[in-house]
């Protein structure tokens, strides 16, 4: 379970007291997380309905990074994009320390995440035009923030995940990077805003058919609309094998396309952005599975997902070619 920040009663009850969300009738660990702490909160006010919420502590992100993400959060929900912003206290306030971890209180929202098997071409439209809407919105947040897992992490990552595979992975590996890195010296005309970064499958709610939130934006930065895309595709548009299931794939992208066109640029470094996506987050798994990041988990309590499912996708991008409609 991915609770690295243990809490008691009282530091949740004092907590909470600034919001005068009444008192705390119960909270519980959230499992699945990997970065950061999070927890179901539950309050009630004598004679009104119990109110649920999620309290989450931000485990890598520092204090000074996450104005970003209150104001981030609060311009896409002004802006009718479906996702949680945070709750404020009685002086306005979102953002404090418990812990000595930064920490944030959301409503919580009805629904739970698909399982892989519940995905359709009806999910896949509705998140398709979702993400074209947060990227239209998000063109309106003016205040930039870098990816922290983008180009300049990787290249320095990656020929030191590469000595931890086979020889084989390695090289798709390095070649993934130098494929991306090449596109880049041809400074490619694509555009960028708000990304999410981070849009699989288990960051989006459903609750009867509908989707009722999109969660976690904590990988959120300013990139290649494109790359967003990919990132999104290479999780909800696959076959169990890793390929693309063209069925979702055309729905997804369709969706997308209706709300946001893509322009030539897009079309061109479409095959290379699935190549650089499916790299990232295979890199990004390699990194948690062989302990090369500096973070510093409590023993047994760390999420590790297998690494060899984005290394299949990794080579069914790099082997097949793939247009946008």
């Amino acid at each position: 379970m991915a609770v690295y920040t243990h809490l008691t009663n009282a530091q949740i009850s004092t907590y909470i007291a600034p919001f005068n969300l009444g008192d705390l009738l119960g909270f519980k660990g959230i499992s699945g997380g990997i970065e950061n702490t999070n927890y179901f909160v539950t309050t009630q006010t004598k004679g009104q309905p119990q109110q649920d919420f999620v309290l989450t502590l931000f485990e890598d992100l520092s204090y000074d990074e996450m104005p970003y993400f209150v104001d981030l959060t609060d311009h896409l929900v002004i802006n009718n994009v479906t996702v949680p912003a945070p709750v404020r206290d009685n002086n306005g306030i979102a953002l404090s320390l418990l812990a000595n971890k930064p920490a944030l209180l959301f409503p919580r929202f009805a629904g739970d995440h698909l399982a892989r098997s519940e995905i359709g071409t009806n999910e896949c439209a509705i998140m398709g035009r979702e993400l074209a809407r947060l990227h239209v919105a998000g063109q309106g947040f003016t205040t930039l923030r870098h990816s922290h897992r983008g180009q300049n992490w990787w290249n320095e990552l990656g020929p030191r995940a590469a000595q931890c595979i086979d020889g084989a992975d390695a090289t798709m590996l390095m070649m993934a990077i130098g494929q991306y890195d090449a596109m880049q010296t041809q400074q490619p005309d694509l555009p960028r805003g708000v990304v999410h970064g981070d849009l699989f499958h288990d960051n989006a709610l459903f609750n009867h058919g509908q989707l009722s939130a999109t969660i976690d934006l904590y990988n959120a930065s300013n990139d290649y609309l494109l790359f967003d895309v990919a990132i999104t595709v290479n999780d909800w548009c696959i076959a169990p094998d890793g390929s693309i299931d063209a069925n979702l794939y055309d729905a997804f992208l369709q969706a997308y396309a209706n709300v946001r066109a893509f322009n030539s640029a897009e079309h061109q470094y479409w095959n290379a952005m699935l190549v650089a996506a499916a790299m990232r987050f295979w890199l990004s798994r390699l990194e948690t599975f062989h302990s090369l990041d500096s973070h510093q988990r409590e023993e047994g309590v760390t999420v590790l997902k297998d690494p060899d499912v984005f290394k299949d996708i990794l080579s069914h991008r790099m082997q097949q070619l793939h247009q946008l409609p």
